[in-house]
């Protein structure tokens, strides 16, 4: 197999009896205890990568350059310690520092210190293989890669319980675990039960943690979600209350408000100002609203029956903007319409508001001309939506009979453009006063 001289300078470092010894020790190693004593080392074994007979040679010869030469040297069988330690040291110049675990250079460490407790050179050198250890471990906590490091730790742990990379894992490890437990039932206060859980599970997961705390910590989660549940009910509880409580306050307002005819008026006490009101009692205002929509279609009925028209419209109106449909309403309207019209006919406005199309003035009596009498006469009379006149009549005259024929002959026969009043052509009843005058 190929030479082998990543130990060699460790060798050299070995007093020169130690030297010798380890020179003579290694022909027998892996090999039976009935092999015979040979000055050729018969091969190294593979599975431990030990050093070949040129490497021994070398070796020799490196320490004896000034030494008078041995001649046929009794080989001196190694200590099983001496054994230990030489594969130590080749496992640690290769890399081997921990893993594989049965053949690494801690392990080997720990055999010989188990042999030799006091043995300088195996403390001090597995001193210097677990620094270099250490800073790996350092590097795989800070990467949170907690396993690994805490593996590692752990086979430390059993030969130097108290090495600080020991320390160091368990206290990067069991503030992790405390930090996810703190969160966890932070999180469990607040009401985050899913993920309290899976912090915890996170937590428990981290290697090293004892079971019974766990167990311990699940018990105070759950005793916390249940105070806050209970809480929470109570509070849900009080909250119901005190909402049935508004409700059927705010319900006997909006009622009394409508028994008392209080519908939209006055402002600030009726009913349709307090079933405006923000709530979220749905079913409530939606019943409510129907009664103050059949209160008001009453209302309105009843303005009409007793001419308050434009109270009547002001609630119609109101009426209108309700949810419910109008189908109830349109009949109202169109008597209220009618109404206004005719209350508008029966008013009996002057001439002089109205568009004369065509006139015709009274002819004077023939008598009242050769008694040369004068005088006036008043008369109403309806403007149709034709723009004719009809229904003339006097109310006034003076001298009271003597020019009333001729007055509503000539106003029978006047012409005047239609009268128009909300919309719609009237009806209008007008006063007029024809003067008799001789020039």
């Amino acid at each position: 197999m190929a030479q082998d001289n990543s130990s060699l300078p460790l060798l050299l470092t070995i007093t020169g009896a130690v030297v010798g010894v380890a020179v003579g020790g290694w022909f027998f190693l892996d090999q039976s205890d009935t092999a015979p004593a040979a000055t050729t080392p018969p091969a190294a074994s593979s599975t431990l990568d030990t050093p070949t007979a040129s490497d021994v040679a070398e070796a020799d010869l490196d320490v004896a350059d000034t030494a008078e030469p041995v001649v046929a040297a009794t080989p001196i069988s190694p200590s099983a310690a001496d054994v230990n330690l030489r594969k130590a040291q080749l496992a640690a110049g290769s890399g081997i520092l921990v893993f594989p675990e049965d053949s690494s250079a801690l392990h080997y460490y720990g055999l010989v210190l188990a042999d030799e407790p006091n043995n300088a050179i195996a403390r001090a050198e597995r001193d210097t293989v677990l620094a270099e250890v250490q800073q790996g471990v350092t590097a795989q906590l800070a990467a949170e890669e907690f396993s690994e490091a805490f593996s590692v730790a752990a086979l430390v742990a059993r030969q130097v319980p108290d090495h600080p990379l020991v320390v160091e894992t368990q206290s990067v490890i069991d503030e992790r675990a405390g930090s996810l437990v703190d969160e966890a039932i932070q999180l469990a206060r607040s009401g985050n039960d899913a993920e309290a859980a899976s912090l915890l599970a996170t937590a428990e997961a981290l290697p090293g943690r004892n079971a019974d705390y766990f167990v311990a910590v699940r018990e105070s989660i759950t005793e916390i979600r249940d105070v806050r549940v209970a809480a929470e009910q109570e509070r849900q509880r009080r909250a119901r209350l005190a909402d049935d409580q508004a409700r059927d306050a705010w319900v006997q307002q909006v009622r009394g408000a409508i028994a008392d005819g209080n519908l939209i008026f006055p402002e600030g006490a009726s009913a349709a100002e307090f079933l405006a009101e923000s709530n979220a009692w749905d079913a409530e205002r939606a019943e409510l609203t129907s009664e103050l929509r059949t209160a008001l279609v009453a209302a309105v009925s009843t303005a009409i029956g007793q001419g308050e028209l434009e109270d009547a419209e002001v609630i119609l109106e109101h009426t209108y903007s309700m949810d419910g449909g109008t189908e109830d309403l349109d009949p109202l309207r169109a008597s209220l319409e009618d109404t206004f019209a005719n209350i508008q006919s029966q008013k009996i406005v002057q001439v002089s508001a109205l568009t004369r199309v065509s006139t015709e003035p009274p002819r004077y009596p023939k008598h009242a001309i050769e008694r040369e009498i004068t005088g006036w006469v008043d008369v109403y009379f309806t403007v149709t939506p034709e723009g004719n006149t009809a229904d003339v009549e006097v109310f006034d005259a003076k001298p009271t009979t003597i020019f009333n024929k001729a007055a509503i002959r000539a106003v029978q026969k006047w012409q005047f453009e239609p009268v128009e009043y909300r919309g719609r052509v009237i009806n209008q009843r007008v006063a007029t006063r024809l003067a008799f005058e001789l020039d």
